[in-house]
């Protein structure tokens, strides 16, 4: 029985051991991101890219700072806002995944109210939305294996002249 014990033992060890590879391996294989272009550094963040009910959510002011736009935080009323500065600016707060946006041109008013896929989250003072936020400032979104990949979109026109 003691011989039993120690291979129970023995096998339990190991599977420990396995069980703890696997969770290094899988944060090896952490969500890249990728902006216009860049990948962005996100070694600074309290914790990496995640999935939250199917959905990826990623680092809101990362993502926004390097697509060009303005983030600000209000610490006394919650207020998370982003601004691209000429077409529109949307209004977040976490634990909800209503977006408020503010149309900024003349000819068409872009202001509406959004339901992301998502909640807004904060931790450890960071805001991470889902990606598919961006897409509401007119820029394609794509997950390509663990690569998200956010860039403006460039829309073509087909004229012909004649």
């Amino acid at each position: 029985r003691s011989n039993m014990k120690k291979r129970i033992s023995i096998i339990l060890a190991a599977a420990v051991v396995l069980m703890s590879a696997a969770a290094v391996f899988a944060e090896d294989t952490a969500y890249t991101l990728t902006v216009n272009g860049t990948e962005i550094d996100l070694s600074d963040l309290p914790r990496a890219i995640y999935e939250s009910d199917g959905h990826i959510m990623i680092p809101l002011r990362k993502t926004a700072e390097a697509l060009g736009y303005r983030v600000e935080w209000d610490a006394e009323t919650g207020n998370i806002t982003v601004d691209d500065d000429y077409i529109q600016g949307a209004l977040l707060h976490s634990g909800t995944a209503k977006a408020v946006f503010t149309g900024h041109l003349k000819v068409i008013d872009m202001s509406r109210e959004v339901e992301n896929s998502a909640e807004t989250v904060i931790y450890d003072g960071y805001t991470f939305v889902p990606a598919e936020f961006f897409e509401e400032f007119f820029n394609d979104v794509a997950v390509d294996g663990m690569n998200i990949s956010v860039s403006p979109s460039m829309a073509e026109l087909d004229v012909t002249v004649e």
